[in-house]
């Protein structure tokens, strides 16, 4: 059945629900990126094209003015007042290194609050988000073009515990890199589960999947990029568990964007398949942080299990 959101949910959202401090006015334009709280690493825009939507990226903490119930308020001029953007958040353990260090173990979506004129990130499970979490974020101004989209899990693409992505850039492209967040779209319902994509052979098309095998519920809404075409500037990679990049509970990565950085912008997206071959599970959500033991990035599972050799992430990387 479906779930009729104003603005997000009245009945089931606690964070749209709750009293909040009026947002600042969005006066900055997108190319001018100041954060409020947290920390910055904002990317000046490029022109818009078809294939290259205007986009700015940055690293959110939120404080305890933010953070509210299970939702995580994003107050930033990139996206105050700004309802029609698309966004993307990965949970980010320490941006630049430092702590913040919250874990969040919940599977996360995002939504636009309109009396607060703010987006927010939720854990869709409903537990309280924690004080100081903090978030990578990409923010997309529509119209996005072919690379960023829109997939709503309907009866038509929508099977067992995933729902088809139907674009021209990724259709029959199994090397496609994609990213994907939930968003609490109006009309939608919300599940409650961690997302991945994988690439289904027999339709030569990818998919958007609950990691942990859940059913996918009908309609659901999806942001999806694709390539890092939509990212003004990131880089597209995969990542994949090997037993020399596994410590712990996290698969680093090795790369010149990351290694020594520790204000690099990182994107991750579970990725089942990669190349359409193969097939491993890792049933947990996932974040991004940085070691400064070895400066390097990782991909980690929020609940402190190991990740299983052979699983694989889509990134998307900003070096700053």
């Amino acid at each position: 059945m479906k779930k009729s959101f104003p603005g997000v949910s009245s009945a089931r959202r606690r964070g749209f629900t709750a009293t909040r401090t009026a947002a600042l006015a969005a006066t900055a334009a997108l190319a001018m990126v100041v954060p409020v709280t947290g920390s910055a690493s904002a990317a000046v825009p490029a022109s818009a094209t078809a294939s290259q939507p205007v986009a700015t990226h940055f690293v959110f903490t939120a404080d305890s003015a933010d953070t509210v119930g299970d939702a995580a308020y994003i107050d930033n001029p990139a996206t105050n007042g700004k309802s029609g953007v698309i966004l993307f958040v990965t949970p980010n353990y320490d941006p630049d290194g430092d702590c913040g260090c919250v874990f969040d173990s919940y599977p996360i979506a995002v939504g636009y609050d309109p009396d607060a004129a703010e987006w927010a990130v939720y854990n869709v499970n409903g537990d309280d988000m924690s004080l100081n979490e903090s978030f990578s974020v990409l923010v997309v101004m529509r119209p996005p073009g072919h690379s960023v989209v829109g997939v709503e899990s309907d009866p038509q693409t929508t099977e067992g515990d995933y729902t088809f992505i139907t674009n021209s850039i990724a259709d029959g492209h199994p090397n496609a890199k994609i990213q994907v967040t939930q968003e609490l779209a109006p009309d939608h319902v919300i599940d409650p589960h961690p997302v991945g994509v994988w690439y289904v052979r027999s339709a030569k098309l990818w998919a958007i999947f609950n990691v942990d095998k859940a059913a996918m519920p009908l309609y659901a809404y999806f942001n999806v990029e694709i390539n890092g075409k939509g990212s003004s500037g990131g880089k597209s990679s995969v990542l994949k568990t090997t037993t020399s990049n596994r410590v712990a509970d996290t698969t680093f990565i090795n790369s010149g964007l990351t290694n020594g950085n520790p204000g690099n912008v990182t994107f991750a997206t579970p990725n089942w398949n990669p190349g359409g071959k193969g097939g491993t599970y890792n049933d947990v959500p996932t974040g991004v942080w940085y070691s400064s033991s070895n400066s390097q990035e990782g991909v980690f599972d929020e609940n402190g299990s190991s990740p299983p050799l052979h699983s694989a992430y889509n990134l998307l990387v900003f070096p700053s």
